[in-house]
């Protein structure tokens, strides 16, 4: 059967998205949809439907005690103790030392739900006919059923060109009774009061802590019916169409003179109309780069149909794979406009969201922001710079009061504050693995400055490489300056240190690897732009002194470059790989030793964390290993990965993603590097290099891709293969700038 055959079996689905035949019951398994400002998830049977509208910038403050006590004066010491009596006994120091002065553990301020909007129309007979659908490439969630002949139907969209959700309820005819309310938050930490004003709900929240809340307003628009209302209920009966407006405004963005004024909402009340203007601009960008793995008939199945085959069969469909690079791409351009995608993106529906849902500095915003670049979608990587503009002064504050250093030092968490906050407790003392460790996790700035360099990579700004990534850098190295110190060699030594969930020793292989790439992008720039040469000197005298890796008796690398501290391979952060995933220092060429110690290291990791049935499945540790394999050639790995992700639960029938197996914990950083995981499969790129399928799967053998952006200012027009017929590879690349370029095939490790 044919596509188009297929797709007038129901044109309720859509050629981009997902659907089901089953309504969600949880807002975990809600279609979702978001403009970067605003977000809204849909769920709930015909009869009680819900509308959860999220805001990027609802954190609830939660009261804490937001200072850090000067723990500067205790580093000596615990310098001393970790030679003395151990690393344990060093942290342990630190952690009382800093309960004596009244700290523990704070927890970021959590993201949450903004307004719960119900619903609810009885029943005039039995559902049939039940579909729900989000189309990644308009941004549009519906639902659609018949209850006898009289067809039902939802959609709703977060306009960008008009800054609301737009939902429209319609019927093939007149619907008896439909009562809309908004659920009342009763949350200790919220003071909440509604009323209906004709034919607007709106909300006032105030929160406890500070002077901040939000503002909510749903708007009803019915050309017909009867309309009537109490405090916080509105129902209208007999009417075939009703057209809905939602916004939440924080206080700090509120203009008040719009508050009792229709300027709030578009003029046009058609939803068509509202649909097409914001799909316009949704559907540029998501079409910017488009995927064909030959996806055929299944690309028109259910979600779950699809997972069940995988769990049948053990074999990843072609279509499933293309399916969850372009949720990849969907979430991302839903949740960036004020903020990056936060560990839900842009959407909850709890109070108590997992890690509060904040900005998880040691791997999962990063993970969000993985394909910014090479997805060609480089308009989502401001709120990532305005975030980090927000936290620079936390950062300095962290660095001076944690150890005394002047520049700046990143926590492992952050919310509504960057400071270093989500540290203590003794009780924890003992668990080596644990991230409560994170008080002497250092690295952090040095990673998100990463991506500040990436961005001149694949750009060439050089006002931006000025402006932004040289200050940036420079601060993360005026913390080096302060915190390292000299073995008896001359070599520098990080003490503490800390490699994420996996507990400190000195020198962790990231902690090396990160600052190696900070000074090396720091030295490029100011010598591309001829500026502080000056300072040139003292930075690569401090490259030569980092402390060298270490590779073990079993030939792999370390995970911390001393002898005094074992492996241990069985935990989901890949932080020592940084050289392979992230910083790409480590090449078969340049670096043939280090190169193969990595990739043994990797083989461990797979061997004792990946595929051991009794570890914990999440999703960031399957994507840092994704990541390595891609670069080691060993497609295989990945395609098993994405297969075990989609046959465990980890993937939602949305195509959102979950942190663990059997959907527990909504959680979108994986969503953020699965296209960019796809990518290195096909394209991998340096400076000046292109590396054309450098780790595809055997079962890729055939594809096209177009759009994707490489480093250099090159943009591929479009890569084709076919290594099953027609051996055949065809790459059409526009550079923006004169240059050599070496492009390879390289070959597979099969």
């Amino acid at each position: 059967m044919t596509n188009g055959a297929l797709k007038q079996i129901d044109k309720r689905i859509p050629e981009y998205g997902a659907y089901s035949r089953q309504p969600a019951e949880t807002w975990e398994f809600s279609n979702v949809t978001g403009n970067g400002e605003l977000g809204a998830m849909h769920f709930g049977p015909p009869q009680k439907e819900t509308v959860i509208v999220n805001h990027a910038e609802l954190f609830l403050p939660l009261g804490s005690t937001e200072e850090i006590p000067n723990m500067a004066p205790f580093l000596e010491e615990v310098r001393k103790l970790s030679k003395t009596k151990g690393y344990i006994a060093s942290h342990e120091y630190f952690i009382r030392e800093g309960e004596k002065l009244g700290h523990t553990i704070v927890n970021t301020d959590p993201f949450h739900p903004g307004i719960f909007l119900t619903i609810e129309q009885p029943s005039i007979g039995a559902v049939t006919e039940y579909l729900r659908t989000v189309n990644f490439a308009t941004g549009e969630v519906s639902a659609s059923w018949n209850e006898g002949s009289q067809q039902f139907r939802r959609n709703l969209f977060a306009s960008r060109s008009d800054g609301a959700i737009v939902m429209s309820i319609f019927s093939s005819d007149t619907i008896p009774e439909l009562c809309l309310s908004v659920e009342k938050i009763d949350h200790e930490l919220i003071d909440a009061t509604y009323n209906v004003e004709d034919t607007t709900i709106k909300g006032h929240h105030t929160y406890k802590h500070g002077n901040n809340g939000y503002e909510s307003f749903v708007e009803i628009v019915c050309h017909d019916g009867d309309i009537s209302s109490d405090e916080q209920r509105i129902t209208i009966r007999n009417t075939k169409e009703v057209l809905l407006f939602i916004k939440i405004i924080p206080f700090e963005h509120l203009d008040k003179t719009l508050l009792n004024s229709k300027q709030l909402f578009p003029i046009e009340k058609s939803y068509l109309q509202l649909l097409n203007r914001h799909k316009e601009i949704h559907g540029e960008m998501f079409h910017r780069v488009a995927i064909d793995l030959n996806g055929g008939n299944r690309r028109y199945w259910s979600s779950e149909d699809l997972f069940d085959e995988v769990r049948k069969t053990n074999q990843l469909s072609l279509a499933l794979v293309e399916k969850m690079f372009y949720a990849g791409r969907y979430m991302f351009i839903s949740s960036s406009g004020l903020r990056p995608p936060n560990l839900q993106g842009i959407w909850t529906g709890t109070w108590t969201p997992s890690w509060s849902s904040d900005y998880t500095l040691d791997t999962n915003l990063q993970l969000a922001m993985a394909s910014v670049f090479s997805g060609n979608m480089l308009e989502g990587f401001k709120p990532y710079v305005t975030l980090l503009e927000r936290y620079l002064d936390d950062f300095r504050y962290n660095a001076k009061r944690m150890f005394g250093c002047r520049g700046i030092l990143s926590g492992v968490r952050a919310s509504t504050s960057g400071k270093h906050l989500h540290w203590g407790d003794s009780s924890w003392g003992n668990r080596e693995c644990d991230i409560f460790f994170g008080a002497f996790w250092t690295c952090g700035a040095g990673w998100l400055g990463h991506f500040l360099y990436e961005y001149y990579l694949y750009t060439d700004d050089k006002a931006f490489l000025q402006n932004y990534v040289v200050p940036f850098l420079k601060e993360v190295v005026l913390f080096y300056e302060d915190f390292l110190y000299f073995d008896e060699a001359g070599k520098y030594v990080f003490n503490p240190s800390y490699s994420a969930e996996n507990g400190i020793a000195a020198n962790s292989t990231q902690d090396i690897a990160v600052a190696k790439e900070v000074l090396t992008n720091l030295i490029s720039a100011c010598k591309e732009l001829n500026i502080d040469n000056e300072e040139l000197p003292k930075w690569e005298k401090m490259l030569e002194q980092l402390p060298p890796y270490l590779i073990n008796e079993e030939g792999a690398l370390k995970e911390w470059a001393v002898w005094d501290h074992g492996e241990n391979y069985n935990h989901r952060h890949y932080s020592h790989l940084y050289p392979i995933f992230q910083s790409y220092e480590f090449s078969e060429e340049k670096t043939p030793e280090l190169w193969k110690a990595s990739k043994v290291a990797l083989e461990k990791k797979l061997e004792h964390w990946l595929y051991n049935p009794h570890t914990d499945t999440s999703s960031h540790g399957r994507m840092h290993a994704g990541l390595s394999a891609a670069r080691f050639g060993m497609g295989d790995t990945v395609w098993d990965i994405l297969r075990m992700m989609a046959a465990g639960g980890a993937i939602y029938p949305s195509m959102m993603t979950a942190h663990y197996d059997h959907y527990h914990v909504f959680n979108v950083d994986a969503n953020g590097a699965i296209p960019e995981l796809i990518h290195q499969l096909l394209l991998f790129s340096f400076q000046g290099r292109l590396d054309v399928l450098p780790a595809l799967p055997n079962a890729l053998m055939q594809g096209k891709i177009n759009g994707t952006l490489c480093r250099g200012q090159i943009y591929v027009n479009e890569l084709a293969w076919d290594l099953q017929e027609k051996k055949k590879i065809e790459l059409t690349i526009t550079s923006k700038k004169d240059q050599e370029l070496l492009v390879r095939i390289k070959r597979n490790e099969r």
